[in-house]
């Protein structure tokens, strides 16, 4: 937290001249954090800056205490306060509406992850920190929908303390739809987590940043220190039922091959399974 506030408060004594002006605004485990170690060394780059606030503030919009005016003063001081050229932080995608009315000239990069790999390393994630307060609350407006109950299948997912397939899946969706709706095809790069290195000088004529200004070794950041596979003791058939319900229609478009038993076969041809003893 401290190193953070020093690299922002350094952010904020640079130049205010922007060369580009763009957010990564993909999901959490999406490679959110890799864009912004490629992009970090020349530009003025931060990975999620002043979390707490954004969270706080996203949390009591959605509860009607903040208007839509509150909302877009929120987002301009912010903006002036930090004076980014590239922002990539998840939760912005909250903020959306208020980022493309408010900065129509900013571009958006949305980094997209197949949802097995994903759900399996947020699950991952979870298990593995003892997160802050701020980002347990996040977890629950997002994935926490009162709505969802544990059904049989997912009685595992229960009693590890971990969300429903139905919130995380569903959280998945809409996120990647609405940035896919709502931001112009002009404004909007789209990159699969999978394709990050490859694509990172495609990346940077989108954002108009030099190519010799692209930092190759920070392609592949925050890697999750260890797996437990615990979607590979559920039902696969179960799996790709909610997979279908939610997600089908993205996996169709953006990962053609990729359903529960690929995956898997994928997953456990180097992955060591992890038994509920060691979790």
């Amino acid at each position: 937290m401290a190193a953070q506030s020093k690299a922002i408060t350094r952010l904020r004594k640079r130049s205010p001249t922007r060369r580009f002006h763009a957010y990564c605004i993909g999901t959490s485990k999406s490679g959110t954090h890799s864009i912004a170690e490629i992009f970090g060394g020349y530009y003025r780059v931060a990975y999620e800056p002043e979390y707490e606030q954004l969270i706080e503030m996203i949390i009591g919009a959605s509860s009607d205490a903040l208007s839509q005016t509150q909302m877009a003063e929120f987002v301009r001081s912010r903006d002036q306060q930090l004076k980014l050229e590239l922002e990539c932080s998840h939760p912005l995608f909250y903020l959306l509406d208020t980022l493309l009315d408010e900065f129509p000239e900013a571009r958006f990069i949305l980094t997209l992850r197949d949802c097995y790999s994903w759900l399996d390393s947020q699950i991952n994630s979870q298990l593995s920190y003892i997160e802050a307060k701020c980002w347990q609350d996040f977890g629950e407006f997002k994935y926490g929908h009162e709505n969802f109950h544990y059904p049989r299948e997912e009685q595992i997912l229960e009693q590890f303390g971990l969300y429903t397939l139905s919130g995380y899946l569903s959280a998945w969706a809409s996120h990647n739809k609405k940035v896919l709706e709502r931001v112009p095809r002009d404004r909007l790069l789209v990159v699969r987590t999978g394709d990050i290195k490859k694509e990172m000088i495609t990346i940077a004529k989108f954002l108009g940043a030099k190519s010799n200004h692209v930092l190759h070794s920070g392609a592949h950041a925050f890697k999750g220190a260890k797996k437990f596979n615990l979607l590979m003791k559920l039902d696969p058939h179960y799996l790709e039922k909610k997979v279908n319900e939610y997600c089908r229609d993205l996996m169709d478009e953006f990962f053609p091959d990729v359903d529960v038993w690929t995956w898997q076969s994928r997953e456990g041809s180097h992955t060591e399974l992890i038994t509920s003893m060691h979790l």
